[in-house]
């Protein structure tokens, strides 16, 4: 049964590409951010949820697709469930990598889930800045997340690397978000000032 993860190399590509626009411009392309982020979202979970079916009836990735296309659409129109996957999807990236370097197993995934979710709601009652500081959170931690897992499938000497859950790359990955969070602030008070 063949199915695109969310280690596969096009899924990686894209994935920096969309990671890189939230990063630096998620307020501004907050709208097309969040279609790919609800398409990324509604893609992964999807092949995580098939793939654990015995023999579906269509090819995983053509559910895949489409599941992620209805998520991006669904995120895009509704942009009160894109607020919700924005945020929800920042606060579980910071989450769970800062539990998972302390080997918190299963039930750091249920609080960062949990987290999550309450973050998703409170979102979708904020406005310019709370955009702004969850792309910049969530495109930040992204972007290092994807470049590992980048790092691992390409044929070099990876054992310099510390591991992907460890304080370090946790705090390069936070000194991203904050600058990617100085950026679209910086960016956007210009416009304003225009």
């Amino acid at each position: 049964m063949e199915y695109l993860s969310d280690t596969s190399p096009i899924v990686l590509v894209i994935a920096l590409i969309v990671a890189l626009f939230i990063w630096g411009a998620g307020y501004k392309l907050y709208r097309l951010a969040v279609f790919f982020l609800g398409f990324l979202a509604g893609f992964i979970l999807c092949g995580t949820v098939v793939k654990l079916v015995p023999s579906p009836p269509v090819s995983v990735i053509v559910i895949q697709i489409a599941v992620g296309l209805a998520m991006g659409a669904a995120s895009f129109f509704i942009l009160k469930l894109g607020l919700f996957i924005a945020a929800g999807c920042a606060v579980f990236f910071v989450l769970n990598n800062l539990f998972q370097s302390q080997s918190m197993g299963s039930v750091g995934l249920i609080i960062a889930f949990a987290a999550a979710v309450v973050a998703g709601f409170i979102a979708t009652k904020a406005d310019k800045p709370v955009i702004m500081v969850f792309t910049g959170i969530l495109g930040g931690f992204a972007i290092i997340s994807i470049l590992y897992k980048i790092a691992l499938i390409l044929p070099i000497d990876t054992s310099i690397l510390p591991p992907e859950r460890s304080l370090v790359v946790i705090a390069v990955k936070a000194v991203l978000a904050l600058a990617g969070i100085g950026i679209q602030f910086a960016v956007n008070r210009e416009k304003n000032n225009e």
